[in-house]
């Protein structure tokens, strides 16, 4: 289902590549989630890997728009948030599914989940992952339609024309987008990740 839904993305919009990944699952039927991963671009060479107290140090911030979607999936059922993570983080990188084209698993990697229609992001951080509340507006859907819709009478969620005021739009959400720093203070205690093999991209470094 979802995957179908990106080749129309694909489709329509000439391989949009994470725009239309990203919009595609957040407009998808059903319970979902995603795994994203910072693009592979000088722009974020600093982000590769980094905790968000790297970040913090280097005055940096997460930026969903430096982010591609790599895995699209259905959200299985589970009862505890942070225990169907840390199945994740084991799956992607000791169990990979076959049509998973990114790397393994690692710090400053997200996994975005969409259960009954809202949406939770949660960054992996150095020990555990910490959940990034308003990283993916809500209204973000209607705000690239409005990027790429020549016809503001044909807001409907179906991106269909060309793009105009990208720069406008990425200095508002910007300005709009809450600190690190704030989020970590408004951040519950998170579980230490278990011991295990598992070998972080950011330790192969």
């Amino acid at each position: 289902m979802s995957q179908d839904k990106i080749e129309k993305w694909d489709e329509v919009n000439g391989n949009m590549g994470n725009n239309g990944r990203l919009e595609a699952f957040l407009d998808s039927a059903g319970d979902n989630y995603a795994i994203l991963q910072l693009r592979d671009i000088e722009e974020t060479r600093m982000e590769r890997f980094s905790s968000l107290r790297m970040l913090e140090r280097m005055d940096m911030e997460v930026n969903i728009d430096h982010y591609e979607v790599v895995y699209i999936a259905p959200l299985p059922i589970h009862t505890n948030r942070s225990t169907f993570l840390e199945s994740v983080f084991e799956k992607f990188n000791l169990d990979r599914p076959e049509d998973f084209k990114g790397h393994s698993l690692s710090v400053s990697d997200i996994v975005a989940i969409r259960e009954n229609g809202a949406v939770s992001c949660y960054y992996c951080d150095s020990i555990c992952f910490q959940e990034l509340p308003g990283l993916i507006p809500e209204n973000y859907l209607k705000n690239a339609e409005m990027q790429l819709e020549d016809d503001y009478g044909m807001i409907d969620g179906v991106v269909n024309n060309g793009a105009k005021d990208r720069k406008e739009k990425a200095a508002k959400d910007k300005a709009e987008k809450p600190s690190v720093v704030e989020q970590l203070k408004n951040q519950p205690h998170c579980e230490v990740r278990k011991k295990s093999t598992i070998k972080y991209a950011e330790q192969e470094r």
